[in-house]
């Protein structure tokens, strides 16, 4: 494939800007009357952060989820003028970049909170932060029985205006009874909570429970919900409820570089972990580790060329894999290590499956070398 430019694109990342916004309005559709907090973590979870907020926003989103000041930073430098919320909290260091670029920090303290408030005022800005509350996750955020009074005390800080407060389920894309009795159970801790607050004249404007599993399985609360995953077209885990119809976004296609014929007894790639046991034709592709494929692969996992299902022979290289070639292989075949190809498929989810990890790994394991292919309609609109 050639890019808009004529450039000739070795590895690359499909990613359909048509079928991801048909994703966010069945996601929409589904919540009913509340906003949408995109969650667009490690590279919008490998589908390029920048294209993704600039779609998103043509389809009323409004606010992201990142994880580090530096994806904030890389928000407001691409002029993404949306709320940027920094869902993991940062350091006391990082507070005057935070305020800078007028950022929501996650707030789980009030030793941060009352630095940051000390830094707004400096700077004579108002800051807008979100409180995480940890009602069973048992990673950051403050303990849910201290949660009121926290809140009050942050609320109480010259120039910080507490704007959102959320939480987050550990299992709420389990279908076992006793996950699901635990995320009912964080969610009345999360309602008991947000109740006080109200009683205390609290008034919060942005409140945001689900995830994609709780869009899925679980009576959602608050106003705002913060899919993920499910916005990019996959389910987050095999046992949950598709409760939404939703298209995966993002295919990684490469071609053949050569092809040859080895007798039997041939030992192939490294660690002669793959021994040939009759004469056969194997296809090299210009793809490895060094672009995200796993190691693992080489176990179980194929990829498809001329509409038919490889396997994949011996160990991932860095930027090689070998496959059965069969007899009809050519050198400059188009391959799809993921996505679909005259009627068969192979999704991130298989790839988890083969290297016994999650679908989340797979997308965010993608490397910024691997150039991302943006459509709309069918037409490339930008390649970065």
């Amino acid at each position: 494939m050639r890019d808009p430019r004529g450039h000739y694109l070795e590895t690359f990342c499909e990613i359909d800007l048509s079928a991801f916004k048909r994703n966010l309005i069945a996601i929409k559709q589904k919540i009913g009357n509340r906003d949408i907090i995109l969650a667009v973590k490690a590279n919008a979870y490998g589908h390029g952060v920048v294209p993704i907020c600039r779609e998103a926003s043509l389809s009323g989103i409004k606010r992201f989820g990142v994880a580090t000041l530096v994806e904030g930073v890389e928000l407001r430098d691409a002029e993404i003028e949306g709320e940027v919320i920094i869902l993991t909290p940062p350091t006391l260091e990082q507070m005057p970049s935070v305020v800078y670029h007028s950022l929501s920090p996650n707030v789980v303290n009030r030793v941060f909170a009352e630095e940051l408030s000390k830094q707004a005022v400096k700077v004579d800005k108002k800051v807008q932060v979100h409180i995480e509350i940890d009602t069973g996750m048992g990673r950051t955020g403050i303990p849910w029985q201290d949660a009121v009074g926290e809140i009050i005390a942050v609320s109480m800080l010259p120039n910080i205006q507490v704007y959102g407060i959320f939480t987050h389920f550990p299992v709420a894309d389990s279908s076992d009874d006793n996950d699901r009795e635990f995320t009912l159970m964080q969610i009345n801790r999360f309602q008991d909570i947000y109740k006080k607050l109200r009683d205390y004249k609290i008034n919060i404007p942005i409140v945001h429970v689900s995830n994609s599993g709780g869009i899925l399985h679980h009576p959602i609360f608050g106003n705002t919900v913060r899919p993920g995953l499910l916005a990019y077209g996959l389910y987050p885990s095999d046992h949950c409820n598709h409760t939404i119809d939703v298209e995966p976004v993002l295919s990684l296609e490469t071609h053949v570089i050569q092809t040859r014929e080895f007798p039997g007894g041939t030992s192939i790639s490294y660690g002669r972990k793959y021994i040939t046991s009759t004469p056969m034709r194997v296809a090299v592709i210009r793809a490895g580790y060094g672009d995200g494929m796993r190691l693992g692969l080489y176990k179980k996992g194929e990829v498809l060329i001329n509409g038919l299902r490889r396997p994949i022979l011996g160990r991932i290289c860095m930027d090689t894999t070998m496959v059965d070639a069969g007899d009809d292989v050519r050198p400059d075949d188009h391959v799809k290590i993921i996505g679909s190809q005259e009627g068969q498929r192979i999704t991130a989810d298989d790839h988890a499956r083969w290297c016994n990890t999650i679908n989340y790994e797979i997308l965010t394991g993608i490397s910024e070398r691997v150039r991302r292919v943006y459509i709309r309609d069918g037409v490339v609109t930008e390649v970065i």
